[in-house]
């Protein structure tokens, strides 16, 4: 499903923006307000200068991811789905909760990835924090918020993943209001490991922090509601502030003799899945 796919998406933004805890970079914001849009490639792999891992950006993970592939029951639109988030993030607020989630549309798809309307991404910043949110979800806000949600929409289970971020971000949340993201499935090249990839990470960050840009990356280790006989060992995911710096990292990318990713990542991860 879109879940379990390559996927790129744009609106995520803010995530790793701002400091809060656990040196992880976000805040909960309504980001369906911001014209965000969902990338959806079949096996496609990262932007070709989209991968850092630097000193300054040392993994402090793992965070905790859960996504929903759900389609707007009949009549209900976004703006349904923008007044339920709307009491959602008041109630989360009230809790204490230091859940934040985002609503990713459609927008380049495969054929085969158009059974859903949106992603419901979620994020905590360890998997501690989520138990306990969750935890008030499932004792309270199901019952509550939780209804209004399944009078918009029907989502499927969830499908949970550690996160290592691999660079974070600063943008400059008020600048940042249509931010492509894409998510990637990535196999293992035999005999390499996931230490074999952070330090290739650090190598191609090397030569992302000489082009100036600004993407943030992220690695997704699939946990529990994901299916166990897929072909792809990681997710790697990438952001970026606005899709001008997504246009800039994708040219460069295919500038003669540029063999950064391949040469680092793709010595780890086999590459031969990209389709862009």
């Amino acid at each position: 499903d879109g879940i379990r796919d390559c996927l790129l998406s744009r609106g995520l933004g803010d995530v790793y923006k701002r400091q809060n805890i656990e040196r992880y970079k976000i805040k909960r914001e309504l980001l369906m307000n911001k014209s965000i849009n969902f990338f959806a490639l079949s096996l496609i792999f990262l932007s070709i200068t989209n991968l850092a891992y630097a000193d300054d950006h040392q993994p402090i993970g793992p965070a905790a991811v859960e996504m929903l592939a759900c389609s707007f029951n009949g009549g209900k639109t976004v703006s349904d789905l923008n007044k339920v988030v709307k009491d959602w993030d008041k109630w989360a607020d009230r809790k204490g909760h230091k859940y934040s989630a985002w609503s990713m549309t459609p927008f380049a798809v495969s054929q085969g990835m158009l059974a859903f309307d949106y992603i419901w991404f979620g994020f905590s910043p360890n998997f501690e924090t989520w138990g306990k949110d969750i935890e008030g979800w499932v004792q309270e806000g199901e019952q509550t918020i939780g209804q209004k949600f399944n009078e918009v929409s029907t989502c499927s289970p969830r499908s949970l993943f550690a996160v290592i971020p691999a660079r974070q971000v600063d943008w400059d949340q008020d600048t940042t209001k249509n931010n492509p993201f894409q998510l990637a499935n990535c196999k293992f090249r035999d005999g390499k490991s996931m230490t074999d990839l952070m330090k290739a990470a650090g190598e191609f960050n090397k030569y992302i922090e000489t082009t100036g840009a600004d993407p943030l990356i992220a690695i997704f280790v699939p946990d529990a509601g994901n299916e166990l006989d897929v072909d792809w060992d990681v997710k790697v995911g990438a952001g970026w502030s606005n899709y001008e710096e997504m246009g800039k990292a994708r040219q460069a990318g295919y500038q003669t003799g540029n063999t950064a990713l391949q040469d680092t990542w793709g010595s780890v991860l086999d590459l031969s899945l990209i389709h862009i």
